[in-house]
Parts: C-alpha cells; sequence; structure tokens
C-alpha cells in the first residue's frame, strides 16, 4: 500500500490584513493567468514579512520552477517557514520532499515527523501517509494498530485509499482482529468513492459471498465499473462472467468487448481468452489464424499458458497461416 498524495495545492484563504490581503489576491490572480514573473514578485514581497500563505505559494512556484528556475532547496525552506505557522499543507509538502528524496536522499524519520505534525491537525492526506509509514515500518517500527488508527482518521474525513487499506487490514487481521463483514464495508466506502482497487476487490467479494451474500450481478456490476476505469484484470473478469452467463444472460459479444479492453491493457489472460474464441466460435467467425495472433501476444507478455497453445496451433496451420498470424500479432502488439 502506497499514499497517494498531492503537491499542487495554492493556498489563498487565509485572514490577513487589508492591505496584505489585495496584494495577495493580486498574486494569485496573476498566478491564475499564467503571469508567473509578477506573482513570484508578489509572493516573494508577502513571504518576507512574514505572510504563510505566501510563503507557501512561493514555495510551490519555486519547487516547479514557475517564473524562476526550480529550487527544491528554497522550496524547502519556504515550506518549513509556512509549517511551522501551522499550515498542516505546508508540513505534508515538507514530509512527501523528504519521503521522495526530493532535496535530500529519502529521509524516512524526517518524512514521519512532518507527516505526524500534519496528521495531528487534522489533515487526511497527512493521516493516510502517516499510516502507511507504520504499516511498512519506513521512519519507525512496524506498527500494524497505529496504520489502523490513522487510517481511520483519514477514513472518518473520506480519504477513500486509507477505506481500501482498512478493508485489507480488516480482511487478514492485520492490527484488527479479521472481520470479512467490517472489511465489506470498508471496500464498499471506497469503492463508492472511485476507489479501483476496491470496486475490483468488492466485485470479488460478491461473487464468492465473503462479508456478504454471494450476488454475481452485482459482481459483475461492479467489475464493469473497475473496468470502465481502467482496471485490466477487471476487464478480464467481467468478460469471464458474460462468457458464463453469470449474473446476466450468456452475452459472446460482451464477453468479447471486455476481453478485447482488458487485452489491449496488456492483460495476458484477456489476450488468450480471445484465442479461445475464434478457435472455437464463440460469438464470431471461427478463424484459427486470428486465435493463432492473440495467443502470440499474450505469449509475447510471458503467459505460459498460451506459449503451449502457440506451440500446439502451429502444427495446425500452414507456413502462409503462421506467417500471417505472426504479422497480424506483430501489428497489433505494434498498434498497442
Amino acid at each position: 500500500m502506497k499514499p497517494c498524495l498531492l503537491m499542487g495545492l495554492l493556498l489563498g484563504t487565509l485572514a490577513l490584513p487589508a492591505v496584505a490581503q489585495t496584494d495577495l489576491e493580486k498574486a494569485l490572480q496573476d498566478f491564475d493567468a499564467a503571469r508567473y514573473e509578477s506573482a513570484l514578485d508578489r509572493f516573494s514581497t508577502l513571504a518576507e514579512a512574514g505572510h504563510v500563505i505566501a510563503q507557501f505559494n512561493l514555495g510551490l512556484m519555486y519547487l516547479r520552477g514557475l517564473g524562476t528556475e526550480a529550487d527544491p532547496e528554497r522550496a524547502l525552506l519556504l515550506y518549513r517557514q509556512a509549517a511551522s505557522q501551522g499550515v498542516p499543507e505546508a508540513a505534508h509538502a515538507v514530509a512527501r520532499l523528504y519521503d521522495e528524496g526530493v532535496v535530500t536522499p529519502r529521509d524516512d524519520a524526517e518524512a514521519l515527523y512532518w507527516y505526524q505534525q500534519a496528521a495531528e491537525q487534522g489533515y487526511a492526506p497527512s493521516q493516510y501517509a502517516l499510516g502507511t509509514l507504520y504499516y511498512s515500518g519506513r521512519g519507525t517500527a512496524v506498527d500494524l494498530r497505529q496504520a489502523v488508527i490513522w487510517y481511520e482518521f483519514a477514513a472518518r474525513q473520506g480519504h477513500r485509499d486509507a477505506r481500501y487499506n482498512l478493508g485489507v487490514m480488516y480482511a487478514n487481521g492485520e492490527g484488527v482482529a479479521a472481520d470479512m463483514m467490517q472489511a465489506f464495508d470498508f471496500f464498499l466506502q471506497a469503492a463508492e468513492a472511485g476507489q479501483v482497487d476496491a470496486q475490483y476487490t468488492l466485485a470479488s467479494l460478491y461473487l464468492g459471498g465473503q462479508g456478504v451474500a454471494e450476488d454475481q450481478a452485482a459482481a459483475l456490476r461492479w467489475f464493469t465499473t473497475a473496468a470502465e476505469a481502467g482496471l485490466a484484470q477487471a476487464g478480464t473478469s467481467a468478460g469471464m462472467l458474460y462468457a458464463a452467463g453469470k449474473g446476466t444472460a450468456q452475452d459472446y459479444q460482451q464477453a468479447r468487448h471486455w476481453f478485447e479492453m482488458a487485452a489491449r491493457l496488456g492483460d495476458p489472460v484477456s489476450q488468450t481468452l480471445l484465442g479461445n474464441f475464434y478457435i472455437n466460435g464463440y460469438g464470431v467467425t471461427a478463424d484459427k489464424v486470428e486465435a493463432y495472433k492473440w495467443y502470440r501476444i499474450a505469449a509475447s507478455n510471458g503467459y505460459e499458458a498460451a506459449e503451449q497453445l502457440v506451440i500446439n496451433l502451429a502444427s495446425e496451420l500452414s507456413d502462409t497461416e503462421q506467417a500471417r498470424g505472426e504479422t497480424l500479432a506483430q501489428q497489433w502488439l505494434e498498434a498497442n
């Protein structure tokens, strides 16, 4: 489990004296209009006077090289100045720079410290990141109970990845007693918030009746939702359900649609299953050359089952047919 974090926040909401507020508004307007040099000048003047919003925003500009050459060290200094005035977003930004080794070699202990500062101020992304450090034992000893605690804080604020990770921990009994019903609830919350791995996991739980009554139609619905978001293995699973007529009427056209989607995303199982469709004529005209193409594509991804199918089918094809299949596979691979 890895933190999903952002470094693109631009602050502009804290109260300032009237003159400074006007200057800040002008700086923000310059930034929004991509007048970065002017924004940099205005933020610099305010930052030197100790205005925390300007310090944070100026740090962002130096980090990204907007209106100036990129200077991560100066960005770190500015973020720390803002963090010292109680801005959790700034403390989070400091933590990320240490976490990712942007200014210095990665420093897990410093990252932990700064995430903690922001987390204790209620900043959900830092609470999630802190939970992840405790989970993985980075900057501290592994402490699964602390991971659960911080994930729960973030989850209460709607952090979808924290909800997903809590689902994993409750399912596996990590830091808490194993509880599939509780795991299901967290996966459902994360899935409804658009967390793709949670959508796939939720579908698998519905399919296997784990933590919830078996419901093949619900499984199919969540597999297709995850597939539409770009998760290849979800497309494969959706295709299998359509092909088998589980949770829906059997529909080879829909199955082929999802297998083709997953195949384009590089899933060798779907690529192999498409070969099977063309061997057997499931919803398509049987075509051994087309089947060979798909087996060859899957084999190129190191899928051993497909490698054997290529060998088996090659013995049934003429040299011309095999060459044609090789050409079609290569063309598809180059296009995808």
